[in-house]
């Protein structure tokens, strides 16, 4: 009888307690802060009425609330905007573009017009599968140049285990990686954004190439930057060729931990039998020596029974010693 149906159940409760771990542990730390901010902003409102006696706390709170929504599609409120700052110019709808199809989406802007949602939902519908698909090819190819090749020259140069080769290459790559693509830009980012620092930085880098996309840290947004169509234009090739490279660390790791075989164990249909064929098909890479194949018995060459017992037989006994 399939344990699968156990595992699975298992899986479920430990990912349920991952999310009430993650929410407990959120709600402790993030809890006192906000109480904080209520606070100023309870103080601020007070002293606000208190300098200002013409105007009263009703109008005060629709003036607000009509302006915190105008900013929640991305548009300024404040007077002394630029226009580098309007949002739905080419290259700002380029970055929208790029953010949403590689589902990052920071929120900011978003579709204000009718026209604008609903040309938003086809775009996107073809778009994301056609992005995600485009990337994954592109990181699958950087692998069997950059990875696979060099691995088998490798492999057959050195009498070294090539699962330890793989290990090796995997630490090289990702830390390479994750230096190329997170601390580095991280701190180029904290010289050019002058409201964050080099922890807010890491923290956008890996909230953008893992796709989370919170928003509450968006580039090119500050009023004044120098040159934030080319800045812009930057950033968004940061993130396509970030993806990449995500993409790239996953595959090797589904390599390495070989999450097909654990994967199974929690599908309905894949049975003991099933996995062993599975582990048959794809026997693990010895430690210490090099894989190789075992020859198919069902392959042999067989000799007829009439050889003559003057030539020799490797199919069956030699007549002769009989």
């Amino acid at each position: 009888m399939s344990h699968s149906p156990l595992l699975f159940l298992l899986l479920l409760l430990s990912y349920v307690l991952y999310l009430v771990i993650g929410a407990f542990v959120f709600s402790t730390l993030e809890q006192p802060y906000e109480d904080q901010l209520r606070e100023k902003v309870e103080d601020l409102w007070s002293e606000f009425l208190k300098t200002h006696h013409c105007l009263s706390e009703e109008h005060l709170d629709d003036f607000l609330r009509k302006a915190l929504f105008v900013r929640s599609f991305g548009v300024s409120v404040q007077r002394n905007i630029s226009g580098f700052e309007v949002k739905w110019d080419f290259v700002s709808s380029l970055f929208f573009t790029g953010t949403t199809l590689t589902t990052i989406g920071y929120g900011h802007p978003v579709p204000i017009s009718l026209c604008g949602k609903i040309f938003c939902l086809f775009y996107s519908v073809i778009g994301i599968p056609f992005t995600l698909s485009v990337l994954s090819i592109v990181a699958r190819n950087l692998l069997f140049l950059l990875r696979d090749k060099p691995i088998r020259v490798l492999h057959l140069q050195c009498n070294f285990a090539r699962i330890k080769l793989e290990w090796i290459y995997a630490a090289v790559v990702v830390s390479f990686l994750s230096l190329l693509f997170f601390f580095i830009p991280a701190v180029v980012f904290n010289a050019i954004e002058e409201n964050w620092g080099y922890i807010d930085a890491l923290y956008f880098c890996f909230i953008s190439l893992s796709t989370v996309g919170l928003g509450d840290y968006v580039p090119g947004e500050q009023s004044g930057q120098r040159m934030p169509a080319l800045y812009k234009l930057l950033v968004i090739c940061y993130l396509l060729v970030g993806m990449i490279a995500v993409f790239i660390v996953v595959e090797i790791l589904k390599s390495l931990l070989n999450c097909d075989r654990l994967f199974n164990l929690f599908l309905f249909g894949c049975d003991d039998s099933q996995r062993a064929e599975e582990m048959e098909r794809n026997p693990p890479y010895d430690s210490e020596f090099p894989y190789v194949q075992k020859h198919d018995e069902t392959r042999r060459r067989r000799v007829p029974h009439s050889v003559s017992p003057t030539e020799k037989s490797y199919g069956t006994i030699n007549p002769s010693f009989s």
